[in-house]
């Protein structure tokens, strides 16, 4: 049983040699512009929260806004080390949620109490560069705490809020109509192709619901950062496969037809 476009299939090879070359260029063109695009994204996200690399949390606080304590905190919580005095534990808690970390990391007034004296107390049997405790070789490479210069690193939660409703419906606008036209125009090219119709479905069905996922994720995540990963999975989903399909252009384009017998 043939589908209703099934006279299509082929019909990009049997284009003129020109019109081939043309599109070639043009396609050559669109994936250089989907590249340099990945490289502006990385660019602009990677340090939303402050830390180098792309991870999910540099979306999570474009789109969800995000509120993480800080890995001193964490550990301080966790009951590590687990002899540290509780009064000494909540007065390192005490001075982490507080609004003075920097100024009260060594504060003379505070005597013994100050961070700094608890923290050479407790933690720097391990948590030294020159440490001789296993394992705290390893640990201390990791993450020293000898000096401000080490702890400030560790020791700041971070608070941001999500781009402005308004900024995302602007992006919206564009991204939609823009990268949805190029996913149309694509899909409709592989019709003209000799791929089997079935991995050809299949490209454009994953596309139309990666770019779907990608763009109604910035608007989910607003209500709960869970919706995140969707959108990190969608525009995985939408850029895998529109690469994929330009590269199975290309090879079609020029692909030796098949000789009559």
């Amino acid at each position: 049983m043939t589908t209703p476009l099934e006279h299509l299939r082929g019909s990009l090879r049997g284009l003129p040699a020109l019109v081939r070359l043309g599109l070639s260029a043009m396609l050559v063109t669109m994936l250089l512009g989907m590249v340099t695009s990945g490289m502006v994204l990385h660019h602009h996200y990677q340090n939303r929260d402050e830390r180098p690399g792309l991870t999910l949390d540099d979306i999570t606080a474009a789109y969800s806004g995000l509120e993480s304590k800080s890995p001193l905190l964490r550990a301080v919580e966790a009951k590590h080390p687990p002899e540290l005095e509780e009064k000494s534990r909540e007065i390192l808690r005490s001075w982490l949620t507080g609004g003075k970390v920097s100024e009260n990391y060594d504060n003379l007034d505070l005597g013994d109490a100050a961070p700094a004296e608890i923290i050479a107390k407790n933690c720097l049997s391990c948590h030294a560069r020159n440490a001789k405790t296993p394992p705290a070789d390893d640990v201390s490479r990791k993450l020293p705490l000898e000096s401000w210069d080490d702890v400030k690193k560790v020791a700041f939660s971070r608070k941001f809020d999500p781009t402005p409703a308004h900024i995302t419906a602007i992006s919206t606008h564009t991204h939609a109509l823009s990268l949805g036209l190029m996913g149309l125009v694509l899909g409709l090219m592989m019709l003209g192709t000799r791929w089997p119709r079935g991995l050809v479905g299949l490209a454009v069905a994953v596309n139309g619901l990666g770019l779907a996922a990608d763009i109604g994720g910035w608007w989910l995540a607003k209500i709960s950062a869970a919706w995140v990963p969707m959108i990190a999975a969608g525009g995985f989903a939408y850029n895998g496969t529109i690469g994929l399909m330009m590269a199975g252009l290309l090879i079609d384009l020029w692909w030796p037809a098949r000789r009559s017998a």
